[in-house]
């Protein structure tokens, strides 16, 4: 039995995996000490080991991917020749950096495009998995992208798309739960206790501490912009139905309307696969 168990926190840009990924720490989740610096867009931090990110960084120069662009990833690419010896890095990394730990995560945004690469590191490991999904209305994920980056909506609801869509059901058969930013910044204690029980945490005295010192001082309502009930999308003709459909079905997920295990979800998420893949395939024709 694997005596090492890994929780991954995935999620789009700007969804507020920063602050899950803490929240995660708070639950007595190593998430190492080597973090990439606060910057004025995240001035709590990010979470991310700066490790980690470096080798994402190189998998995707290697991939010919951007972080922004919203093209699938051609599967048969994992098994590249420089992927592979990449891959071989990671290995080395996690077993020096993280592997000792019984309970361990990072947390990087572009990981979940990438799921291939790290759950074969995981697996050459014999590492449990288990994950975290953070998502956030993506109308709200497009108002922060087009403040951070300028980039227009409709390139934003393409990459959100691009992140959830073709990649979730990589962790289909896995130990995972599915939270929304503006639930755990309106109930932060009641989130981080479901996140527990769904990976089977203890909520001992220093755990249940650490989730009040989270909740009331780390998190800052203040550094939230934007705020969209999900029936905004019901009025917003230039809002993809794809985007909106995704994310409906979502946040059923975080709001444990149903399960993760739910035949009648994976049936939809199939068909939003599809439609994905169809309006990609006309984007780039």
């Amino acid at each position: 039995m694997p005596s090492s168990r890994a929780v991954l926190i995935l999620g789009m840009h700007r969804s507020g995996t920063s602050a899950l990924a803490r929240g995660i720490q708070a639950l007595g989740v190593y998430l190492g000490t080597n973090f990439l610096s606060p910057q004025f867009d995240n001035p709590t931090g990010y979470w991310e080991d700066k490790s980690i990110c470096s080798l994402n960084e190189q998998l995707l120069a290697l991939l010919g991917v951007r972080w922004e662009d919203a093209a699938l990833i051609d599967h048969r690419r994992w098994r590249e020749p420089q992927i592979v010896s990449l891959m071989a890095d990671a290995v080395e990394y996690i077993a020096s950096t993280f592997a000792a730990h019984p309970l361990w995560g990072f947390k990087d945004p572009r990981t979940i495009r990438l799921l291939p690469f790290w759950q074969s590191v995981l697996h050459h490991l014999e590492v449990e998995e288990s994950y975290v999904v953070a998502v956030r209305n993506p109308l709200s994920v497009a108002v922060s992208l087009s403040q951070r980056q300028g980039m227009d909506a409709e390139a934003a609801h393409r990459l959100w798309l691009a992140y959830i869509v073709p990649n979730l059901s990589g962790i289909a058969n896995r130990t995972f739960i599915v939270t929304d930013y503006d639930l755990v910044m309106a109930d932060p204690r009641g989130q981080l206790e479901r996140i527990a029980r769904v990976l089977k945490i203890p909520l001992d005295g220093p755990i249940e501490a650490r989730i009040e010192e989270f909740a009331g001082k780390f998190l800052d309502p203040n550094l939230r912009h934007s705020l969209f009930d999900p029936g905004s999308f019901d009025p917003n003709p230039n809002l993809c139905p794809l985007t909106r459909e995704a994310y409906l079905w979502l946040r059923w997920l975080a709001t444990d309307r149903i399960g993760p295990e739910s035949p009648q979800f994976w049936s939809a998420w199939a068909g939003s696969e599809r439609g994905f893949e169809r309006q990609t395939n006309r984007a780039s024709a």
